[in-house]
Formats: C-alpha cells, sequence, structure tokens
C-alpha cells in the first residue's frame, strides 16, 4: 500500500479499459484527475457491451445468464458459497478503508457491474417468462379450437342423421348451446389457473437481491445509460 507504482491498485479498470486513451502508462500524457475518469469510463463501457460477464457472489445467476445467452447448459449446476478465501483474512477497519480509497476505481466499477449484472439477470427472466406465457397462450388458442372443431362435428354429425328436425322439435339445442359455452369457458378458465400456477412455480430460488434490480426491457437499458 506504500508503494505509489503498485499496479494492484485499480487493477480491474486498467485491465477492463482501452490504455491508449490515456497514452498508456506515460502519466505525463495527462492530468491525474482526467486520467482516471477516462479509464473508469472505458472499463464501464468495454464491460457493457461484453456479451456476457459472471460475479462471483452471484454464482447460480452467472450460470443462468451464461446457459441463456449462449443457449447452453452446464452439466451440473454451480455452488452458491457465500464466504471466500479472502474472508478469512482479518483487517481492522482502517486498513480496510485505506484499501478501498486506493482502489476507489475499482470499487466504482464494481458498483456499476453488479448494477449491470442484476438489471441483464432480470431481463432474462423475464424474457423467459414472457416466452413462457406465450406459448401457454397458443396452447390455449389451440385446444380451444380443437375442442370447439370436435364439438361441432359430432353435432353436425347428429343434425345430418335427422336432417327433417328442426329447432322447433329439437328444444335441447339450446341446451346443448349452453353446455358448449360453459365447457368453452371452462376450459380458459382452467388454463389460466394453470398458467398462474405454472408462472410462480418459476419464481422460487430466486435471491432477494431480485426486488431492487429494475423491472423491464426499458429499464434495463435507461438504468445503465444514467451511470454516464
Amino acid at each position: 500500500m506504500d508503494c505509489p507504482y503498485n499496479l494492484a491498485n485499480n487493477r480491474q479498470v486498467r485491465m477492463l479499459s482501452d490504455l491508449t486513451l490515456v497514452g498508456c502508462y506515460n502519466l505525463s500524457v495527462m492530468p491525474e484527475k482526467q486520467r482516471n475518469k477516462v479509464l473508469l469510463e472505458s472499463a464501464k463501457s468495454n464491460l457493457k457491451h461484453m456479451a456476457f460477464f459472471g460475479l462471483t457472489e452471484f454464482q447460480r445467476k452467472t450460470q443462468y445468464l451464461f446457459e441463456k445467452t449462449f443457449n447452453m447448459n452446464f452439466i451440473s449446476p454451480f455452488t452458491q458459497y457465500n464466504t471466500t478465501r479472502a474472508s478469512s483474512v482479518e483487517i481492522n477497519e482502517e486498513i480496510q478503508k485505506r484499501i478501498e480509497g486506493l482502489n476507489f476505481l475499482d470499487m466504482e466499477l464494481y458498483s456499476y457491474a453488479k448494477d449491470l449484472f442484476l438489471q441483464r439477470y432480470q431481463f432474462m427472466r423475464q424474457k423467459e417468462h414472457q416466452e413462457a406465457r406465450q406459448k401457454r397462450q397458443e396452447q390455449r388458442k389451440f385446444l380451444k379450437g380443437r375442442f370447439l372443431q370436435t364439438h361441432f362435428q359430432s353435432q353436425g354429425q347428429g343434425q345430418s342423421q335427422n336432417p327433417s328436425q328442426n329447432q322447433s322439435q329439437n328444444p335441447n339445442l339450446n341446451v346443448n348451446q349452453n353446455v358448449t359455452q360453459n365447457l368453452i369457458q371452462n376450459l380458459t378458465q382452467n388454463l389460466s389457473h394453470k398458467e398462474n400456477r405454472e408462472s410462480q412455480k418459476q419464481n422460487p430460488g430466486q435471491e432477494q437481491s431480485d426486488g431492487n434490480t429494475s423491472n423491464g426491457t426499458n429499464d434495463y437499458i435507461g438504468s445503465v445509460e444514467k451511470w454516464r
């Protein structure tokens, strides 16, 4: 920490940014404050345009995002560890604040990365729910159409067997129509209840931090832009 040339400080920002924007390691190209701002903005921009990145503290969300982004599935689920080797190191509060001060660019980049990561996760979850809902709606329309087709075919066959019988001679015709409408209504309601139950089943296992993320595609894009 006492070395002013320690390359460990703000290393994540330096690794993610375009160093040619600041003359690489030539510190005389621009003032330090301007240099830090350019490096941080470059690192944020490069991170934002990456197709995927993960966070160690969100292993399961990281796996979910990877699988949805690249349409690939891991053989086994990731394990979510709440402690790391670094957490076993004991340092006092004064040293911790000094470390955070020396790595202030990395601290800000991490806050941005965490926000962006959770927004991407929420976006993928909503997209998955929308696709599942659309699939259920299409299934419901298909079943409804198939039911109506089968019902009217059977009804038409019954009428063709008795061509001389009209509605006045068949008092059960209106009753049959009411029964048909009730069956269609019940079918629609049952599918709607099923859709709601399946939608609720898709939400368990989410960490509590999900509630702090944005709600919707527009929020996902707009909130990220606010960092600028």
